[in-house]
């Protein structure tokens, strides 16, 4: 029940995309062509969740033991940075297409070290932020086509309505009261 409460609370309501604004412009980009999205994500989640897992290992393990974890930032980019490489390595040579995204994942690994006081957590917590970002694709792309199709003044015909658009659902979004999705908060609170 707490693994789906994470995953409404981070990859919809609470969006990496939506409320912190990660990849907010690489996703708005990426909805002009959605393609080669499932592989896309997979290929993200493979290398987010391995970085994840071993930051949080070193993290935990090494540079807390030491009284250095202020430096996670940095084992997170150089864990981050070898995973990627080998993964996107092995899929140009598989599958001939490139797919090379550096500041969703990295951040979405960042924002779950932050936010999490397990490995499990912090593995979840990171995915459901890149499976946020994957179905807000769709959703741009949506959007992107209504602006489209109202055939705006040439002072729109950028993606400036599109970003009003976003700021809008963002607004929307927030005003509704989620305070059932995170009861742990609550208990911790009052104990």
């Amino acid at each position: 029940m707490q693994m789906l409460r994470d995953f409404f609370f981070y990859a919809l309501y609470s969006s990496a995309v939506l409320v912190y604004g990660i990849g907010l412009n690489r996703a708005v980009l990426m909805s002009k062509k959605p393609r080669f999205l499932i592989w896309d994500c997979i290929k993200m989640l493979i290398a987010v969740s391995s970085s994840v897992s071993l930051s949080y290992l070193v993290v935990s393990k090494c540079l807390c033991n030491v009284g250095l974890a202020e430096l996670y930032p940095f084992v997170a980019v150089l864990i981050f940075s070898a995973i990627s490489v080998f993964i996107e390595a092995i899929v140009r040579i598989t599958a001939k297409i490139s797919m090379a995204e550096y500041t969703v994942s990295m951040l979405s690994i960042l924002l779950s070290l932050n936010e999490s006081l397990s490995l499990s957590q912090c593995v979840l917590k990171a995915c459901f932020c890149i499976i946020g970002f994957y179905l807000c694709i769709p959703l741009f792309f949506a959007i992107r086509k209504r602006v489209e199709l109202s055939s705006p003044s040439q002072d729109f015909k950028n993606l400036s309505l599109v970003f009003i658009s976003i700021a809008i659902l963002m607004l929307l979004l927030l005003t509704v009261n989620v305070s059932w999705l995170n009861p742990q908060i609550f208990s911790e609170v009052n104990n």
